[in-house]
């Protein structure tokens, strides 16, 4: 595919494989030559690094602009800022630096909650195939045969058997049934929302629970208070700090210890579980 416009972004630190190859997000692939291919909104973008950044081809009639990646990756971000908060917990500090270029991305509100409903017991490679065969069946063409992810409104026309046949099992009809009670105007009034009144409206929502909820709260709505919990986290929170029990108790342990950046600690804490399982490799030690 041919680059329609590419541009220079400023954005430091960042580490790309980190970022995008950890599980937070589900349209990016990782190219031959370390650059990243995925789809944001209509665009289908290219990024690579470069001094002080990246750079981005955009790959489409219509491309993405620098606002547009620059609220994805969260630039704003002052990183320096975050790991020097979160570095005053005893266990974070033995190895946050090494892991600076890792950065929480902000998706659209409503892919966020859609790809999260389907991420409910399945692993990334049959998570990006449903969305992907989803944006396929249901969203806008961008180029050769590469589609966007259905809107609201695109995939409230979409049945229960026609979710089906894109491989969803059981959350054909948790999708449908949130395309039945949720249009645009809710996703934009929930936007002014703060986490705790977000998060209890997003678990009213047909397959939503604690952990969809504050998943897209994270992810989707960029409240940083989040604090997503699976077994990676549970095994996380056992091991770094001798905490185990309900949902409830490791998130009231999580938003006490970490605070307004309790989302960038989680992320930290995932990361470093795949790291230790995959490759041996250990960055936070126990207390």
């Amino acid at each position: 595919m041919r680059a329609e416009s590419r541009f220079g972004l400023r954005v430091e630190p960042i580490d790309l494989d980190a970022t995008l190859g950890c599980g937070q997000t589900f349209r990016w692939r990782r190219d031959p030559d370390g650059s990243w291919t995925g789809i944001v909104g209509r665009s289908i973008l290219r990024l690579s690094a470069s001094s002080g950044g990246l750079t981005v081809d955009s790959m489409a009639a219509s491309p993405c602009t620098k606002k547009d990646i620059s609220t994805y990756l969260r630039t704003s971000d002052d990183i320096a800022s975050i790991q020097k908060n979160l570095g005053r917990d005893d266990v974070l500090s033995r190895g946050i630096l090494q892991i600076g270029g890792l950065r929480l991305v902000k998706m659209d509100e409503w892919e966020c909650l859609i790809s999260y409903v389907l991420a409910t017991y399945a692993n990334i490679p049959r998570i990006k195939t449903m969305i992907d065969s989803v944006a396929t069946a249901f969203g806008a063409e961008i180029l050769d045969g590469v589609h966007a992810f259905p809107c609201v409104n695109d995939l409230r026309e979409a049945s229960t058997e026609d979710l089906s046949r894109c491989g969803l099992g059981y959350r054909a009809r948790y999708v449908r049934a949130i395309c039945e009670v949720l249009d645009p105007r809710d996703l934009d009034r929930m936007k002014r929302l703060g986490y705790a009144d977000l998060r209890n409206e997003l678990k009213q929502l047909p397959g939503v629970g604690d952990k969809v909820a504050d998943c897209v709260a994270l992810f989707g709505f960029g409240r940083l208070e989040a604090f997503p919990i699976d077994v990676w986290i549970k095994r996380a929170l056992s091991r770094l700090y001798g905490v185990t029990g309900s949902y409830a108790k490791l998130s009231e342990f999580a938003r006490l210890r970490f605070g307004g950046f309790a989302g960038y600690a989680q992320e930290y804490m995932f990361y470093n579980e795949r790291s230790l399982a995959t490759a041996g490799r250990c960055i936070f030690s126990e207390e």
